[in-house]
């Protein structure tokens, strides 16, 4: 008698949590959710649609179309069968029912999410004597790129600085925070959002800081649980920087009042004026001397910067290469450095780490001129960076650290797509051979100035002014699987 009391609750229980099924009513209606359906770019995601009451839905024709679009079709089921002839292009390969269509459940099933599967779908079911539609609609989370950061000296001084925080490429709409390095958010002004022709956002925020408040400071861009951060040291630019352009204006001064003294000594000469007006032969030859000595220094200060039309064997034997090793102990847990010490590339292809990810040298320079030379392979690979770093800067987490000269490093960036660019405030991109097999790069310590080159071809690229003297080599292989390799 127990076992049977035992077993008739089971047999209730069970007939309480499995859905009733009946017969093909009259009339129906159709269950959708309340809200929108979110999903990620690239994800598979069903969109819920069930008969109420629920019955057998083989025999019915299910059609799944965008709103006030009947005709663009991303599921058609009829005669038992999906017809793929009336599906859309952009759906086919895509979509599929859900299951159960006798149990009820109409939903749809739609795989590698686009942008533009976002929107209103409706969810069309008809029988012999009724039909009935409802509306879900679907969200596309898009999660944009690393947020930059820059940093200014504001206006009207008081020792506050200007930052701004800009990242692109999200959507919807994320939420931008301000923290110091205590984890305590900051107040910040309105969020600018722009719209680029994909209709997704762009956003940037700024806000005026006092340097001493604070070693640095980090923007967070978050969605859906899904964030960006990046950090910077609150410090506007260093007084007294001399930028290249401002460096070239002086040495075309001094050229210019170099050569202006030239031609009035030849012209003296030729005059013949009198041996009274002429000057001694002392002082003459004083004068060759100091003009001579002058064009030689200027010749050495900027044969690094204008050096265009040395052949590539010049190039090597002015500048002899230098052994150089990295240090695998530098490299980012998503970075790969072979036995030799030559080469580094990063282990898995897509892995979206910050191309701000690098490995150093082992080598430290503080005197002397330096030179050598890695094969960026510019054909093969998407991104890198190559250039220098303080000792300071080295120590900093540079997954979160823009590598600009304020912050301790002199870089050349390569990007596929958008072409090389020097790492100042804001970057200045420069035209160069797009498939640059091999660069050179030369550190002059006591000078402070690195030169990048095309070493195939021997011709310059771009130099830096006011170069620590205490520096190592930094390197930076991007996120694809390409190797950087120190030749």
């Amino acid at each position: 008698m127990m076992r049977s009391g035992v077993s008739l609750r089971v047999m209730i229980l069970a007939a309480l949590t499995v859905p009733i099924i009946v017969q093909s009513p009259e009339t129906f209606t159709l269950m959708v959710p309340n809200g929108p359906i979110l999903t990620w770019l690239n994800s598979t995601v069903s969109l819920t649609c069930e008969l109420s009451p629920l019955f057998n839905a083989e025999p019915l024709e299910v059609r799944w179309y965008r709103a006030k679009d009947f005709d663009s079709t991303a599921l058609l089921y009829k005669d038992h069968k999906i017809q793929e002839a009336s599906v859309d292009p952009h759906y086919r390969g895509r979509v599929s029912l859900t299951g159960e269509l006798e149990r009820g459940n109409v939903s749809l099933t739609l795989e590698r999410v686009t942008l533009e599967d976002r929107g209103e779908y409706v969810c069309y079911v008809s029988s012999e004597q009724w039909y009935d539609k409802a509306i879900v609609l679907l969200t596309v989370n898009v999660t944009g790129s690393e947020p930059v950061l820059s940093v200014a000296e504001a206006r009207g001084g008081g020792g506050q600085v200007n930052i701004t925080c800009s990242s692109e490429g999200w959507s919807p709409q994320p939420t931008l925070t301000w923290r110091n390095k205590d984890g305590t958010e900051i107040r910040h002004g309105q969020v600018l959002n722009t719209t680029d022709s994909q209709g997704l956002l762009s956003v940037s925020s700024w806000l005026l800081y006092s340097p001493s408040d604070s070693d640095w400071l980090s923007c967070t861009i978050s969605l859906s649980g899904e964030k960006r951060e990046s950090r910077i040291m609150p410090r506007a630019p260093m007084e007294g920087h001399w930028s290249l352009g401002a460096f070239m204006t002086l040495l075309f001064i001094n050229l210019l009042v170099i050569f202006t003294l030239i031609g009035l000594f030849i012209w003296n000469k030729k005059t013949g004026k009198t041996e009274s007006n002429e000057r001694p032969a002392e002082e003459e030859n004083l004068l060759e001397e100091g003009v001579k000595k002058t064009d030689m220094e200027t010749e050495t200060q900027t044969e690094f910067f204008l050096k265009e039309s040395a052949t590539q064997t010049a190039l090597r034997e002015s500048f002899p290469k230098v052994d150089i090793t990295l240090d695998p102990r530098t490299a980012h847990s998503s970075q790969a450095v072979s036995c030799c010490k030559k080469m580094v590339h990063c282990k898995k292809e897509g892995d979206h780490a910050s191309t701000a990810h690098f490995v150093l040298s082992e080598n430290k320079f503080s005197s002397g001129q330096i030179y050598w030379e890695v094969v960026v392979d510019s054909k093969c690979k998407q991104t890198w960076y190559v250039g220098v770093t303080t000792t300071d800067a080295a120590q900093i987490n540079k997954a979160i650290v823009p590598l600009k000269p304020e912050n301790g490093f002199w870089v050349l960036r390569y990007k596929k797509g958008n072409g090389y660019c020097v790492s100042t405030d804001p970057p200045t991109p420069f035209s160069g051979n797009e498939n640059l097999e091999t660069l050179g790069v030369f550190l002059d310590c006591d000078r402070q100035i690195i030169s990048f080159y095309d070493a195939d071809s021997a011709v310059h690229l771009y130099s830096f002014a006011d170069v620590s003297s205490n520096t190592f080599a930094v390197f930076s292989p991007g996120f694809d699987t390409f190797p950087l390799k120190i030749k």
